[in-house]
């Protein structure tokens, strides 16, 4: 087998690994997406708003109430019969307060069932789905036991992993001439990265991280030199 070969054929089970790997992510990300659909009952309770929908059903009995009171009163006008009218409108709008309320209730009812079931049955998926990331979590920890000794060239952290591809670049463009070799290239370069990164953060990041402990713990220097009568912080001593 070639050196070329030997790297082709890490980098396929590596991809392997990531496949594992990802199915892992994509179960847990399933997982929490499912959560957004268990909700207490009581949220959909307030979302179904019963007194609005009530409410506004009874605007409607209100403008039928009063177009038959009106009716009533222009054919019982004279007399006592004025009061048939205001019988008549009142009788709608109980009716009509009595049929909404019962309707409504029923449909509250409804809802608040059918997030019981909701809720009981995403609970029994993330349930299942639990199992499930379990098992791809051991079949991704097994397969890579069985990957490290396989590929005996170079460490197998995420590092390397990732940079598989570039790694082969080198044995390809002829830098290096075994996976060794590249493997080596690549470490010198991921080094040279780390100290630059390194100088970077010491130049742009230490004068934040003294700013935000200062902020958060005061200024441990301004007490030096002097005898205070309680110790560093405030407690005494």
């Amino acid at each position: 087998m070639t050196e070329l070969e030997k790297m082709d054929l890490a980098e396929c089970y590596i991809n392997r690994y990531f496949e594992f790997a990802d199915g892992v992510e994509v179960s847990k990300e399933n997982k929490e997406y499912l959560k957004i659909y268990i909700r207490d009952v009581s949220e959909a309770e307030k979302e179904f708003d019963f007194k609005g929908k009530r409410n506004k059903t009874m605007l409607y009995v209100l403008a039928g109430a009063l177009i038959f009171g009106l009716l009533l009163l222009a054919a019982c006008h004279s007399g006592l019969l004025f009061i048939v009218p205001i019988v008549g409108f009142v009788i709608v709008m109980f009716s009509g307060y009595m049929m909404a309320n019962k309707y409504y209730t029923q449909k509250l009812i409804e809802v608040k069932d059918h997030q019981k079931e909701v809720n009981e049955g995403i609970t029994e998926q993330i349930e299942l789905l639990d199992g499930r990331i379990k098992q791809l979590e051991k079949q991704r920890d097994d397969y890579l036991q069985a990957l490290r000794k396989k590929i005996d060239f170079m460490e197998l952290d995420m590092d390397y992993m990732t940079n598989i591809g570039k790694i082969k670049e080198f044995l390809v463009n002829g830098e290096a001439e075994s996976c060794e070799e590249a493997v080596q290239i690549f470490e010198q370069s991921l080094l040279m990265q780390q100290m630059t990164g390194i100088m970077t953060a010491s130049v742009h990041d230490t004068t934040m991280d003294i700013e935000k402990n200062k902020e958060r713990f005061g200024d441990p220097t301004k007490d030096i030199g002097k005898k205070p009568k309680k110790g560093l912080f405030g407690r005494k001593k």
